[in-house]
């Protein structure tokens, strides 16, 4: 014979289950119907009385459901983990991502559609991928998260061996050796995650791309520099997650680019109106990477400070293979 209190128990997980499928505030229960779902879901004939007293435990328990007394209708879950904007930006966030493989993708867009009801996804059923090319094929990004969170916690070194793409469009190994590395976190940057990190043998930080990983082991060997060490701010200052050494550099730009530069380098930086057309921005990063990102705004963007930088700037704009 079940335990009658464990039969309790059940009841009410399903009625919640119910009510998070099936009910919000448009598609209000009644009690007729909840009856009929607990025979269609789950094959269960339960009373009225039952549901009562599951509905009032689930209130205990701090769910919030608005019932019949309050709404002179049936029963609803009011309250859900994620509000429908919340759930809609996470939702885009997941289809923009590139290092989300194209099927973990769509599983986690249903797991984020779980939380809400039937009659709410409908309103999600028309978001999709907008580039969904550029989505990685390496089907093991999760993994791969996995195994280095574990590695960081453990401060322990991993090897792996490192992807590129060949002109098939297919990923091939980078070299025949496996790359040995000390992790200490992981970023996101321009829609990609990356392992921040100090390779074997070396001092200074370095990144790889998460979704360009394969075969990732954790060793039984300490990380070469404990994390107090490692100066993992860093990461916080580069641009395309180019590694190095943030310094201060000094840029002269049109009026029109404060937006991007604002989104860049985020509401902090320094910035001081030269005239009508031009402001001057001071910005403390990485140089690779701000050689790379105003090479997209040349016509808006001028590299003043320091002069080794600009002058790097001037011969990669030399080097075009326009032959202007």
């Amino acid at each position: 014979m079940i335990d009658e209190k464990l039969t309790d128990k059940a009841n009410t997980i399903c009625l919640y289950r119910i009510l998070e499928q099936y009910s919000d505030e448009e598609h209000i229960l009644t009690m007729k119907d909840i009856i009929g779902r607990f025979n269609d879901e789950f094959g269960l004939r339960i009373d009225r009385r039952t549901i009562y007293s599951s509905v009032k435990t689930l209130q205990k328990l701090k769910y919030d459901i608005s019932d019949f007394e309050e709404n002179r209708k049936g029963y609803f879950l009011r309250t859900r983990l994620f509000e429908p904007s919340e759930l809609r930006l996470m939702m885009d966030a997941v289809y923009s991502m590139d290092s989300i493989p194209q099927k973990q993708t769509f599983d986690l867009i249903e797991k984020l559609q779980s939380t809400c009801s039937v009659h709410q996804k409908r309103l999600y059923k028309h978001l999709f991928a907008s580039e969904p090319d550029k989505k990685t094929q390496n089907r093991t990004v999760f993994f791969n998260i996995d195994s280095l969170e574990t590695a960081i916690a453990d401060k322990v070194k991993v090897d792996f061996v490192y992807m590129q793409y060949g002109l098939d469009k297919r990923l091939h190994p980078r070299r025949k050796e496996r790359y040995t590395v000390s992790p200490y976190s992981m970023v996101c940057d321009n829609k990609k995650y990356y392992l921040l990190c100090i390779k074997e043998g070396k001092e200074d930080l370095s990144f790889y791309r998460i979704d360009l990983m394969k075969d990732i082991r954790i060793l039984d060997k300490p990380v070469d520099f404990p994390p107090s060490k490692v100066d993992i701010n860093t990461a916080r200052k580069t641009v395309y997650a180019y590694a190095g050494e943030p310094i201060n550099i000094k840029l002269r730009c049109r009026n029109s680019a404060v937006g991007s530069i604002v989104d860049q380098f985020g509401a902090g930086v320094r910035i001081e109106p030269l005239d009508d057309e031009y402001f001057i921005a001071r910005v403390r990063t990485v140089p690779d990477g701000m050689l790379y990102w105003t090479m997209q705004y040349l016509s808006d963007v001028e590299i003043l400070e320091p002069e080794s930088v600009r002058q790097r700037a001037i011969d990669m704009i030399k080097a075009n293979p326009y032959g202007v």
